[in-house]
């Protein structure tokens, strides 16, 4: 599983693929905002989203008839 390591945490790709552009954004531009209130607020809302998403995912009939 790809990740990257920011100030004091690792960031790891996302489980859910819409996630990816959001992945690849914060990955880009770490090393610029990383240690920001800003880049902190974008990892939390990064790490959020995938937590929802993965639920979401889970939550789904595994067959649709």
């Amino acid at each position: 599983m790809p990740y990257f390591e920011s100030k004091d945490r690792t960031v790891f790709s996302p489980q859910n693929s819409k996630l990816e552009p959001f992945y690849s954004f914060l990955e880009q531009y770490q090393k610029i905002l990383s240690g920001s209130n800003f880049f902190d607020e974008l990892l939390d809302t990064y790490e959020y989203l995938d937590q929802v998403m993965k639920e979401e995912k889970n939550n789904e009939p595994a067959t649709k008839n």
